[in-house]
């Protein structure tokens, strides 16, 4: 049978049934989909290095034959993996830190001949080279050998998955570019012409090519830092057309939709912010002024607001509520948890304004819920206040207003538009206590206005941050028994639920008996994790936050939706493997009352030089937007921004961080493109409507673009 794209890929020779099903794993369904499986890096094997002639502080690439592997043991039970690497000319030692189980002893055994790229340096236990963590590729039986069948030039290195080696993937992507060659010169080119010209990029299928099988000639620089002519190409189309659909929406959320207009008057909020026990910082007072600019206009508000935790959102978020209620419409907040929905209520209903609020509390454990839907859809109550209750059906608003979607990361996509389309147009506030570079923010979420709370509000207790090393830890437990001598409450929190073979981490099950037992015998200690039914975990922080607990042991459950302002300690173990805006948000838990508290961060060595970045940047600053800058720097964007949450994708090639200035002019591009042609109509954006109304429509429910 001929092979094209389209082809199922059980159909490409050497394939069959069984790999089709692994390769299903990496998404890769048809012949089209391996060739858009695209090399995360690529080894230059023009002119591998022996061992004598390595360079102290390069990165280079050697072929060589593992003599010896083994593990050593350190202290506190970690293990170390290191293989002793020979050719003609010399030895050179590759080792890793902090290795768990098996995996490596099992892979790479002694007689195996491998190609290992790192940075070279000089061993401290050995008189010989040394490269650590280095990328290794095993070269298989029959692809070295001394007929000339070895590789030459750039080989790219693919992501695997179990049963495919790089040897079976390769073969796998030449066999498919020999047999779509055509195929691929045919494709449909969805970038507009005078884009391409503009930047003189190759076509797609060109482009394609190229990054399977570079040319001997290609700068390795340029390859590896994803900048050669096909990767740009590549990179900008990515963007492109995520940028094309961020376009599309806020063409339409602002330019020609009408939405729900609030007549908001400076003396209705002048009243509203007079009621309220306490005065708002400049930047509260700011972007209340954004949003009150926005519920004036003729469009619907689509405004995302960024701000620290503990920054004062939620009452921003309330004053929006109650302009809204005052010029007769309902107003809405969903939160991600039933605790956070409950505290919600509690802080808004203390609020006293001159005119009558009915509040409604809608979550999954809500006695009378049939009751409380009707009082919503009678327009009955003014402000509803719920978790994901509110997506249901059978709820439904009179005059729905203004929505708030409070941590915006909890929820998909669908489900925030969901909250939304139960109204015509109201005008949307979406909340989020994980701060995003503003830059970035402003691109990644070019359909949103975005608003920024930086500044604390005034009399919030400081929060110091230290590392604790394993032999301060009877310290530090000295110190949580004395704040909560004092009357203070503390968190304990731990990276897993249960020990695991595969773990050496302390469990938080474990440790809670530990601590109740034997080391706070005398305290009142809690467990909360992730496994435990809802109710039950309720329960627990329930009685946290009633004071009837000195102690929370947890997992990080708790991370979103507890304000305990009694709370001043908290002990995060293992604090090593945590990431930084985890880190953050956790500290955030404490603080949150007018005392000094403390956010003790323990570990347990080895630990990793990217781990002790990451405790020096909490120790030296709580300012979150500082912390989400080195979190970019440290790990990428993949996990700050959730892309499985917000509907973005999980990119082939681009990368947020690395490829920023592509990821500028691609907007710039898509926003022009849709500026001129909106609803792409014109001939040559024929092309590129396909690909939005193919990739983009349900993922950013854009529905018919035109």
């Amino acid at each position: 049978m001929s092979i094209d794209i389209s082809t199922d890929i059980q159909f490409l020779k050497g394939v069959g049934p069984k790999r089709a099903e692994n390769l299903l794993r990496l998404g890769l369904r048809t012949v089209g989909d391996l060739l858009f499986h695209f090399p995360s890096r690529y080894e230059d094997r023009r002119n591998l290095l022996t061992i004598d002639k390595l360079e102290e502080g390069k990165i280079q690439t050697v072929k060589a034959k593992i003599a010896e592997a083994k593990e050593i043991r350190r202290r506190f039970g970690k293990k170390m993996f290191q293989l002793s690497l020979r050719d003609d000319t010399g030895i050179l030692s590759c080792i890793w830190f902090m290795v768990r189980g098996d995996y490596f002893s099992k892979k790479y055994t002694p007689g195996l001949q491998i190609i290992v790229t790192g940075k070279v340096a000089m061993s401290r236990f050995q008189r010989c080279f040394e490269m650590a963590h280095p990328d290794i590729t095993i070269i298989e039986e029959g692809e070295d050998d001394d007929s000339g069948t070895n590789p030459a030039g750039f080989v790219p290195v693919y992501p695997l998955t179990e049963g495919i080696n790089q040897k079976v993937m390769n073969s796998l992507v030449t066999r498919a570019l020999e047999n779509s060659r055509k195929a691929l010169s045919a494709l449909s080119e969805p970038l507009p012409p005078d884009i391409l010209d503009k930047h003189r990029f190759p076509s797609r299928g060109e482009a394609v090519a190229a990054l399977h099988s570079p040319e001997n000639d290609t700068d390795p620089a340029d390859l590896n830092r994803f900048r050669t002519p096909a990767q740009r190409r590549m990179i900008f189309e990515e963007f492109f057309f995520l940028e094309t659909a961020m376009a599309i929406q806020r063409s339409r959320n602002t330019d020609t939709v009408e939405g729900v207009k609030i007549n908001v008057g400076d003396r209705d909020v002048e009243k509203i912010i007079s009621s309220l026990p306490f005065t708002l910082t400049d930047d509260q007072m700011n972007v209340l002024g954004e949003i009150t600019g926005d519920m004036r206009g003729p469009h619907p508000m689509n405004r995302l607001l960024q701000g620290d935790v503990g920054c004062g959102k939620t009452i921003v978020a309330a004053v929006t509520m109650m302009l809204a209620i005052k010029d007769g419409y309902q107003a809405v907040i969903m939160a991600p948890t039933e605790i956070l929905a409950e505290q919600h209520f509690k802080n808004i209903s203390n609020i006293k304004t001159e005119f009558p609020v009915k509040l409604e509390l809608l979550k999954a454990s809500t006695k009378g819920k049939k009751e409380a839907k009707e009082r919503i859809a009678s327009g009955e109550v003014d402000l509803i206040i719920g978790t994901h209750a509110l997506i249901q059906e059978d709820v439904s608003f009179k005059n729905l207003g203004v929505v708030v979607i409070d941590e915006q990361h909890r929820f998909g996509v669908k489900q925030r538009a969901e909250l939304i389309s139960k109204g015509a147009r109201p005008n949307t506030l979406i909340m989020t206590a994980t701060p995003i570079p503003r830059t970035l923010a402003l691109t990644i979420y070019s359909d949103l206005d975005v608003s920024v709370i930086k500044t604390m509000p005034k009399g919030r207790g400081t929060i110091e941050t230290k590392v604790i090393k394993p032999n301060e830890m009877t310290k530090a437990r000295i110190q949580i028994h004395r704040e909560v001598k004092k009357g203070r409450q503390a968190y304990i929190i731990y990276p897993l639920v249960e020990e695991s073979e595969k773990s050496e981490l302390k469990a938080a099950t474990e440790m809670y008996e530990n601590y109740r037992k034997k080391i706070f015998p005398d305290l009142k200690i809690g467990l909360v994790h992730g496994r435990m039914k809802a109710d039950e975990k309720e329960s627990v922080m329930h009685s946290f936050m009633n004071r009837e607990l000195d102690v929370l042991i947890s997992t990080t459950v708790v991370e979103v939706g507890i304000d305990q302002p009694n709370a001043t300690v908290m002990m995060v173990e293992h604090s090593e493997r945590f990431g930084l805006a985890q880190l953050h948000q956790l500290r955030g838990r404490v603080g949150r009352g007018t005392e000094r508290s403390y956010c003790l961060l323990a570990i347990e060595y080895p630990i990793s030089d990217v781990a002790r970045e990451r405790l020096k940047v909490m120790t030296k600053t709580t300012d979150g937007f500082i912390i989400a800058e080195k979190d970019l720097e440290l790990r990428g964007t993949g996990d700050i921004l959730g892309t499985k949450q917000s509907g973005l994708p999980e990119f082939k090639m681009a990368n947020l961080l690395r490829d920023f200035d592509i990821l500028k002019n691609a907007k710039d591009e898509a926003f022009a493109v849709i500026g001129k042609d909106p609803t792409l109509k014109l001939p040559e954006h024929q092309p590129l409507r396909k690909e939005i109304e193919r990739n983009w429509s349900e993922r950013l429910l854009l529905g018919d673009i035109g």
